[in-house]
């Protein structure tokens, strides 16, 4: 169990982050570890998203990675990884639809449901 669902007393918030955990842990969604990628820069911007275009360090693959913005709720915040999480598998076979990777926390010092990012 991860430290911020023994900090936080939202019932909602405490499921979301135990199916994230569980999902990594069983291997349903691979885990990058954020300090691997270099040269991040943002590229898009929205009402709920901030995108990110990131390069993996010591290699020239470029990831998309996919912020969600809600400061007031973060359990809503985690429903929509997962939410999102769910959709882009159910079209992962479709070639015009980028395909999700896994998942990455931007600060793994602070377990913040806010620095979750989808990989893509």
């Amino acid at each position: 169990m991860s430290e911020f669902v023994k900090q936080t007393n939202n019932p909602n918030e405490k499921e979301w982050i135990n199916w994230l955990d569980e999902a990594i842990k069983n291997e349903h969604i691979k885990y990058y570890d954020y300090e691997h990628f270099s040269k991040i820069r943002t590229i898009g911007s929205g009402a709920y998203s901030d995108v990110y275009r990131a390069k993996w360090k010591n290699t020239e693959k470029v990831f998309a990675l996919k912020a969600f913005k809600n400061k007031e709720r973060k359990d809503i915040t985690l429903k929509e990884i997962i939410h999102e999480f769910k959709l882009l598998r159910k079209v992962d076979f479709h070639e015009n639809i980028i395909r999700f990777l896994g998942i990455s926390n931007r600060n793994e010092g602070k377990n913040n449901i806010d620095n979750y990012l989808i990989s893509m």
